[in-house]
């Protein structure tokens, strides 16, 4: 095989998830989050992955993908991997986590419990629980349909079996039952019922927790003539009852029952998956928070100001002398609702244009917009309706920002657009002037506070006549776009990126230096992985930090020893994007909305914008080196994905660096 499975290293990326779970260095409650974070990456890959894997096998049968792997060893080596990964997650919580948390006055109560505690369990459910739930007996139900992602719990007697379902929303999950001088005891909902039992059933019953994870997909029938809002909508209803991809069972439950559950809801041996004493594990980021106990949560550094930002009364006049550079989450973005709610109230703004990708669902940048629209300016949003799992809050704003005066597309035909973009026409002098925004992260500033990303506030023409460009063709998708600097895929981008890492090799060849520095979430595409392996060969040096899926491994000695891919995870989510190119002393960096992955080069309207202040460039080269070198957060992942830490001697990590880098420009 010339290239790891996509999903494969997926799997490998999560296993990077699992080292941070298990880093002792990591305060505690650090630590159950990011247990947390591990639970759901996997819940959404078997929404979407797996569950895709078990579509193509069903409908398209067992064929080759790009990659060269057919769906049923995917399947077989996911679920192989992923259960000893859960193995090794399951060790970690019981005799790390919840003895880690017992020493600081946190009792998580989950067996062995004392008299007294299960007297507080006792009461608990005869005062919050007990006659608020139904058992559903399932015992001569030839059929069963389990909700998606809900846990249940399901009862074994003699001669009947019942299934309770656990109402997480209405009941809670982690239920604080005593606290007193710091002292806590906390027990959750599936205990609450396996320990009253007596109460509904009686003693002799086995309990074991279930769930069913179902296709997430939108299957939208093109067909149908309905607008593509309404299209989505529907398909929305149908993800909670699509095509299950696994069944997730306690391990220790006696295989002819979870047999019998397995035929009664219609599915192959394959969707069985076998997991710990209880599931979504996803829901530990709503475990209680202790502000008392400080010391079991990282520290959270003030954001650096923006002097030329801070300082200013007027933002407009401020961009219009020079560009702002920001660095998320060192600094805030907060300066971003400034000028769009300036924007939205300033008498000489004309129209602003946006596109939006995942949308908070409590969005001041929407509430901006929708400002700007009831004071009569002409707003355009280019909702991506199709970004999965956000479908429903882009409908949601998009159809609010409709209500305002605005002008909402959901789309463009068979692209998805990912760009992170707005421009705003401001007149001045009888002239209309542009201002611009254009970064690597979503517009979303929940997200800002978690994801590592960079973005440029501008007047510069260089971009703002690039960024109309791309507005023009947006609006009107038959437009001819022109882009004198921006590189828009996928238009450009793919084209461009590939003759410069021929300059590179060029310059390789003539004896010259010639070297990459790329900063990727994803490496995927085949193309670019033979195009970088070519360079290798040819003497360029790369170097490249790809946080998650990276489908390259080296096939020559010459790739081994000019191409090092690492990845980071940390505090925060790696999620820019930057290509670098040496271009013998004279360097192009461009900071980017795409990974090298197919779909971001040839399926998605997505812009990469160069870097034109040195200082930036430097910054931005900086950050890679860094990274590079991180021997606390960094993993080696080009020698095939063991997960090796990067070696040195670095008291600091990358992230806390950048705090420092971001505070000295």
């Amino acid at each position: 095989m010339k290239y790891i499975d996509r999903d494969l290293s997926w799997v490998s990326f999560n296993a990077r998830i699992l080292q941070e779970i298990a880093d002792q260095s990591i305060p505690l409650m650090e630590r159950l989050n990011f247990i947390a974070i591990y639970s759901s990456n996997l819940e959404e890959f078997y929404k979407v992955r797996v569950a895709s894997h078990r579509f193509e096998q069903k409908y398209n049968g067992d064929k080759k993908n790009k990659f060269g792997y057919r769906p049923s060893y995917v399947l077989q080596q996911i679920n192989t991997i992923v259960s000893e990964q859960q193995e090794k997650l399951g060790n970690i919580f019981y005799t790390e986590i919840i003895p880690g948390m017992e020493k600081e006055g946190i009792t998580f109560l989950h067996q062995n419990l004392s008299t007294a505690d299960i007297n507080l369990v006792s009461e608990y459910f005869d005062q919050h629980l007990k006659d608020q739930f139904s058992l559903f007996d399932i015992t001569n139900e030839p059929k069963v349909e389990l909700k998606n992602q809900v846990i249940y719990l399901y009862f074994i007697t003699d001669k009947k079996q019942y299934l309770l379902e656990l109402d997480y929303d209405k009941w809670g999950r982690f239920i604080m039952l005593s606290q007193h001088n710091d002292q806590y005891k906390i027990v959750q909902l599936d205990d609450i019922f396996k320990y009253n039992v007596s109460k509904y059933l009686d003693n002799n019953v086995e309990i074991y927790a279930i769930k069913i994870s179902r296709d997430a997909e939108l299957y939208i029938d093109e067909e149908q003539d309905e607008d593509i809002v309404k299209k989505i909508q529907k398909s929305l209803k149908k993800r909670e009852t699509g095509l299950p991809c696994r069944l997730l069972f306690n391990e220790n439950i006696p295989f002819k029952h979870i047999n019998n559950l397995r035929k009664k809801m219609g599915l192959d041996m394959t969707s069985l998956i076998p997991g710990g004493k209880y599931h979504n594990f996803y829901d530990f980021f709503s475990f209680p928070t202790f502000n008392n106990k400080p010391h079991l949560y990282r520290n959270k550094p003030d954001y650096i100001p923006c002097p030329e930002l801070q300082d200013s009364k007027d933002y407009f006049n401020t961009l219009a002398h020079e560009d702002i550079f920001l660095s998320y989450p060192y600094q805030s973005f907060e300066y971003v609702i400034t000028l769009l709610n300036n924007a939205a109230s300033d008498p000489d703004v004309t129209e602003i244009n946006i596109t939006l990708y995942r949308v908070n669902k409590n969005s001041k940048v929407c509430e901006a917009l929708e400002r700007a629209a009831q004071n009569g300016k002409k707003v355009f949003m280019l909702c991506e309706v199709l970004a999965r799992f956000d479908e429903e809050s882009n409908i949601y704003w998009g159809e609010r920002l409709e209500r305002a005066g605005a002008t909402v597309k959901y789309g463009i035909k068979n692209l998805k657009v990912h760009a992170k973009t707005f421009l705003i026409k401001r007149r001045e002098n009888n002239k209309l002037n542009y201002y611009a925004y254009i970064g690597t992260g979503n517009l979303n500033e929940k997200t800002a506070k978690l994801y590592a990303d960079h973005a440029i506030l501008t007047s510069d023409t260089r971009y703002t006549n690039d960024i109309d460009e791309v507005f023009n063709f947006l609006k009107d998708e038959l437009y001819q776009p022109k882009f004198n600097h921006l590189l828009v895929a996928p238009f450009t981008l793919q084209s461009t990126i590939d003759a410069l890492i021929d300059q590179e090799i060029a310059h390789a060849k003539q004896g010259f230096t010639a070297r990459m520095m790329i900063k990727l979430n994803s490496l995927e595409d085949p193309v670019m992985i033979d195009k970088i392996r070519l360079a290798g060969d040819n003497g360029v040096k790369i170097d490249m930090v790809v946080r998650g899926i990276c489908c390259y491994y080296p096939l020559t000695k010459k790739q081994k020893q000019n191409i090092k891919i690492i990845s980071v995870i940390d505090q925060f989510l790696e999620h820019t994007r930057i290509y670098h190119f040496y271009n013998n002393g004279n360097p192009q960096t461009y900071l980017a909305s795409a990974d090298w992955m197919t779909r971001n080069l040839y399926k998605r309207i997505e812009v990469a914008f160069p870097v034109f202040k040195q200082k930036d460039q430097n910054l931005l080269c900086e950050e890679i080196n860094y990274q590079l070198n991180d021997n606390l957060k960094g993993r080696i992942i080009s020698n095939g994905g063991e997960n090796i830490y990067v070696s040195g001697n670095n008291i600091k990590s990358s992230q806390l660096k950048m705090f420092d880098l971001v505070q000295q420009q």
